[in-house]
């Protein structure tokens, strides 16, 4: 009978087990001690350099903008500080295309592509994830790439003085874009979608060709500035007195012909402008603005001024057509300097 065949299994001591965790323990604390570092494929740094090279981008450098203030330009050619960027700016290099390389300097919260002649992006910088500034103002686009709306921590983006004609209502993924600069461009409206952005502070259209604003323009409930003078807006949407907190407002050469009377609501306003529309009379309960200090209403049609102005008690300053009737109420205004006529 054959007997069965068995198999022996050697048993590691103790004292054995705790040698060879100390020996590991060692290893571990050498490539600690002397930072060792995984090799990185940095194939796409030697793409990014000659693409720098080619379009004769300068080293990273100090720039003076004016007389007390300094701003970094250019690219650094060291590999570990170009890494670790965190702002990048391009100012004025006359780019006409961004390599996808440039996309993977993760650690970005600022790039500053202002005055190139750049018409695209390429689609990788939705792996910014960090980014929080980004301006492409005074280039070729004439639209805005779509690309930019996965930057969910963008805060301020800024496209002045391109061709852009229509705004995606995708802008309204920006969930945290506090400040949005557009003016000198080309749009004859806005979406509604836009109205979506609730952590707008800071809105900007003026210079463009836009006929009346959205009519949600109230769900901004934290918007502080709104300047969209210079454009052919003919009346105000009435959810802008739910603008409770909104200091500046120009309005200025525009085609507005009747405020409404819900302006009255805005509470927190400092600068009203108002110059050079078409405006024939005021709305009744503009005395509730109190924080109003400075009030222009010149080059309009309008013939008498309300008596109630009288109690805009912060007011510094009103201008008006000298043409317009004042009613003997606002006599102290003209004694103390504050009226002013155009």
């Amino acid at each position: 009978m054959t007997k069965p065949s068995t198999t022996l299994v050697k048993k590691k001591s103790s004292a054995m087990m705790l040698y060879q965790s100390n020996v590991m323990l060692n290893i571990t604390n050498k490539i600690l001690a002397n930072k060792l570092q995984v090799t990185v494929n940095d194939e796409w740094i030697d793409k990014l350099y000659a693409w720098a090279d080619e379009n004769k981008i300068d080293d990273l450098h100090v720039s003076s903008k004016s007389f007390d203030q300094q701003y970094t330009r250019g690219l650094p050619r060291d590999k570990n500080t170009l890494i670790n960027l965190v702002e990048l700016n391009l100012y004025k290099y006359d780019l006409t295309y961004l390599p996808k390389e440039l996309c993977n300097l993760k650690k970005l919260e600022k790039l500053h592509l202002y005055k190139n002649r750049l018409r695209f992006v390429p689609k990788e910088i939705a792996n910014l994830v960090n980014l929080k500034e980004l301006s492409l103002s005074k280039n070729n686009f004439t639209s805005l790439p779509k690309e930019i709306f996965y930057l969910k921590n963008l805060k301020t983006l800024s496209i002045l003085c391109n061709k852009i004609s229509e705004l995606p209502k995708e802008i309204s993924q920006l969930e945290n874009l506090e400040k949005l600069n557009v003016l000198g461009n080309k749009l004859k409206k806005l979406p509604n979608e836009i109205c979506s952005l609730k952590k707008l502070k800071s809105l900007c259209i003026f210079e463009n060709e836009l006929e009346e604003l959205p009519y949600d323009l109230g769900k901004m409930r934290d918007l502080e500035e709104l300047l969209a003078n210079d454009n052919f807006i003919r009346f105000l949407p009435l959810s802008i007195g739910n603008l409770k907190r909104l200091k500046y407002l120009c309005l200025f050469n525009n085609k507005i012909e009747v405020l409404p009377r819900e302006l009255a609501g805005l509470m927190s306003l400092e600068e009203l402008w108002l110059s050079n529309n078409k405006l024939l009379s005021l709305p009744l309960g503009l005395d509730a603005l109190g924080t109003l200090k400075e009030f222009s209403l010149a080059n309009n049609d309008l013939v008498l001024l309300p008596a109630e102005l009288k109690n805009l008690k912060n007011l510094q300053w009103l201008e008006v057509d000298k043409d317009v009737s004042l009613p003997q109420e606002l006599n102290s205004l003209v004694k103390e300097g504050i009226l002013s006529f155009s």
